[in-house]
């Protein structure tokens, strides 16, 4: 039932909170935060510091997501330890990645 109170109630517009004070960073260009002005100094910067470090990490790895050069081959060793695993010594020449276990299993026939 509580949860049929929730979704009755109207949400609340930040603006009419009047008896809230609170103060507008801005984080990055497109990015503003807004913290409340009873917060410490320390707290604020602390506040702003982990949110522009966990946008910067987001936009580092889409990054690196976009630019990923990942060659089309298997890490040898990997292979080698799965190949291992399954009690077979001789490494094929070329497995594609992610074929890995594939490559473990045809050693067997």
């Amino acid at each position: 039932m509580s949860a049929m109170k929730q979704e009755e109630e109207e949400p609340v517009d930040s603006a009419a909170r009047d008896d809230e004070s609170e103060s507008v960073v801005q984080v990055t260009d497109d990015v503003s935060l807004t913290v409340p002005d009873d917060a410490s100094d320390a707290e604020a910067a602390a506040i702003v510091a982990a949110v522009g470090a966990h946008l910067t990490d987001r936009q580092r790895a889409a990054a690196a997501a976009q630019s990923s050069s990942e060659p089309p081959a298997a890490d040898r060793w990997k292979l080698k330890g799965r190949l291992r695993s399954t009690g077979k010594r001789r490494l094929p020449r070329s497995v594609e990645r992610g074929e890995e276990w594939k490559a473990a299993a045809r050693s067997f026939y």
